[in-house]
C-alpha cells in the first residue's frame, strides 16, 4: 500500500511517520511530503538534520532501527496524492492548501508540531505516531 505522509515543513513528524511506517511493513512504500518547504521554483529543500539544534529525535530514530538524518525535504504538489493509496496530513491550518482539503483520499491526524524536539517531545510523538500507523495497518489488513 502506497502511503504518502503530509506535515506543516516535512522535517519532523511526516519523515517521522514514512519512516516508521516503512520498518513495520518491511517496504519503502511510504513518502513524505509538507504543505510549508521551500520556493515554487525549488520544492525540495534541505537535508532535515539542518533544522535541529540537538540530535535527540535522530538518536530516538537511529536506537529504533531507522536512520533520517539525511532525509531531504520536499513540498507538497498536487500530483504527490496521484502516487499514493492512502494520504495522511498533519498539516495544520493555514498550512493546507485548497487542493489538499478538496482531496477525499486524506486522512486527517491531529499531531502537534513542536516547537522544539527535546527528547521527551521526540519520544512522545514518536509513540503516538507509531500507534496511528499501526491502526492504520490494523484496519487496513496489513500489519
Amino acid at each position: 500500500m502506497k502511503i504518502l505522509f503530509i506535515c506543516k515543513n516535512n522535517q519532523f513528524r511526516s519523515q517521522m511517520a514514512a519512516a516508521i511506517y516503512n520498518k513495520l511493513t518491511k517496504t519503502e512504500d511510504a513518502f513524505s511530503v509538507g504543505t510549508y518547504v521551500g520556493v515554487p521554483e525549488n520544492p525540495g529543500g534541505d537535508p532535515i538534520r539542518k533544522f535541529f539544534r540537538t540530535t535527540d529525535l535522530f538518536e530516538l530514530m537511529e536506537a529504533n532501527d531507522m536512520y533520517i538524518r539525511d532525509v531531504q525535504t520536499q513540498k507538497l504538489l498536487p500530483e504527490h496524492s496521484d502516487n499514493a493509496d492512502v494520504v495522511v496530513s498533519m498539516a495544520e491550518e493555514p498550512f493546507i492548501p485548497d487542493f489538499l482539503k478538496e482531496n477525499k483520499q486524506v486522512i486527517w491526524w491531529n499531531v502537534d508540531n513542536p516547537p522544539f524536539a527535546t527528547k521527551e517531545v521526540s519520544e512522545e510523538i514518536y509513540k503516538q505516531i507509531h500507534q496511528l500507523i499501526e491502526n492504520l495497518l490494523i484496519s487496513s489488513k496489513k500489519l
